[in-house]
């Protein structure tokens, strides 16, 4: 059995939407088990603590994001500074204008 047969039975044996009943409103057929998702009325306090929390934690990140940002510029422009030392010592290469 070839790779190509193998996927098209296993794509062929995927497709079993008939058989659930998850998705029985599909094919026409009422769900009647299914009531959808579930709403929860929320206090304003909540919200607000839960508005507070998110603004925090996108602060955090923000923070650590240029953190991470200027410690990768320093160590990029570290390892060019030792790259252009370590060749400006070498006779055969030159960054003056006259070689």
């Amino acid at each position: 059995m070839s790779a190509i047969s193998g996927m098209n039975i296993s794509m062929k044996n995927n497709n079993r939407r008939g058989k659930r009943k998850a998705f029985s409103n599909i094919s026409g057929e009422s769900d009647t088990e299914s009531k959808g998702i579930k709403v929860e009325q929320v206090s304003e306090e909540l919200l607000i603590k839960i508005r507070k929390k998110i603004k925090q934690q996108q602060k955090a990140t923000k923070k650590r994001n240029i953190v991470i940002a200027i410690i990768s510029l320093l160590l990029v422009t570290l390892v060019f500074w030792a790259i252009i030392l370590h060749f400006q010592n070498d006779p055969g290469v030159s960054f003056g204008p006259f070689r």
